[in-house]
């Protein structure tokens, strides 16, 4: 399962970005949001995002730094180190999982990120674990605050992702009528030219026998030769 994580966002500004912030978490998953100082009137107007309309309304907005993380046993600051020096771990954004890889995966993470003007205090960034750092080109090294969480998440979850099952192959009886549904569709047209109805249905068979096909794309072929055989012969 996923490790627990918590994005907190500090002192926040502009409510296009906190609801672009919901719209990531949304995303891959996440639904814990804690907002620390939220500025007055943006907490209120950053009530809709796509998607994510309830996850900002079961966002908590608190005042302290001690009521954001609590109940996280792993704290990671993100900063662009932009004029900043750092004496706290530094960890690069691909590194992040094997980062994390120590830590039992019950154990529940706070993914905290700055305000879009000034980014997190000093004193914020030394009470992290580390401080994940994105790599961007030094010329433009800071990003928006959405995109900002959104890469993040995405690299947190990229190991852990489940992989889509793949869709189960179609019944046989299935399989069967679209074969029988395009002999007689060949048929009707004489192709491939010249083969006997023996060998044009061994060659179908023969075409058809590599492919796994989900009983969705046999109903559609299925459907579709059908048709055309039946326009076919109102011709």
């Amino acid at each position: 399962m996923p490790r627990p994580t918590r994005v907190v966002l500090v002192r926040p500004r502009n409510p296009l970005n906190i609801g672009a912030c919901a719209r990531a978490m949304a995303n891959f998953g996440l639904s814990d949001l804690v907002v620390i100082e939220p500025y007055e009137p943006i907490w209120q107007e950053a009530r809709s995002a796509p998607g994510a309309e309830r996850l900002l309304q079961e966002a908590r907005a608190v005042s302290s730094w001690e009521e954001a993380i609590n109940n996280c046993s792993i704290v990671l600051g993100t900063s662009s180190f932009h004029q900043r020096p750092f004496e706290q771990a530094v960890v690069e954004l691909p590194n992040m999982n094997p980062f994390l890889s120590p830590y039992p995966a019950s154990e529940p993470l706070a993914l905290v990120f700055g305000s879009e003007r000034s980014g997190m205090s000093n004193e914020e960034l030394s009470r992290c674990h580390a401080i994940v750092h994105i790599p961007t080109e030094r010329a433009v090294p800071s990003m928006n605050l959405g995109q900002a969480v959104a890469t993040v998440l995405y690299e947190l979850r990229r190991h852990g992702w489940e992989a889509a099952s793949p869709p189960q192959p179609a019944p046989a009886l299935d399989r069967e009528a679209l074969i029988q549904s395009l002999d007689k569709l060949s048929a009707h047209y004489d192709y491939p030219r010249g083969y006997t109805a023996a060998d044009r249905l061994g060659r179908i068979r023969q075409a058809l026998q590599p492919a796994l096909l989900p009983a969705a794309t046999i109903h559609f072929f299925l459907s579709l030769t059908r048709h055309v055989l039946n326009h076919a012969k109102k011709q």
